[in-house]
Order: structure tokens, then sequence, then C-alpha cells
């Protein structure tokens, strides 16, 4: 989904930091803002998964000879 977003998937709008900041979001629909971060959040699991199974391949190695 974000791939599909592209550009309007940003989790952050510099401008929107800003008082008085009266604009919209990209391409109109807020829907799209959090993908980003949702993407990035996701994507630490895999590489929790990948450590796990590393650590056990280690472990493995070291009780089995």
């Amino acid at each position: 989904m974000m791939l599909a977003g592209g550009a309007y998937s940003l989790p952050l709008i510099r401008e929107a930091m800003e008082a008085g900041w009266q604009g919209n979001f990209p391409g109109g629909n807020p829907a799209l803002a959090p993908l980003t971060s949702t993407f990035f959040n996701m994507r630490k699991t895999t590489i929790y998964g990948g450590s796990n199974e590393v650590q056990r391949n280690i472990v493995a190695q070291t009780v089995l000879g």
C-alpha cells in the first residue's frame, strides 16, 4: 500500500509543524499519512525474526557440536 501511495504516504509534512498551517494533506487523503510508519513498524518484526533464527542456529551448533 505504501508503494501505491507513493509520495502521498509520507509520515511527516514539515509545513504542518508550523503554527497556523492551513494546508491539506497531499492528494487530499489523510488515510495515506500513516502508511510509511506502519510499514517500518512491521519491518522491525522481520528483523526480530531473523535475529532469533540466527541465535537458534548458533545455540544448536554449540549444543549439537
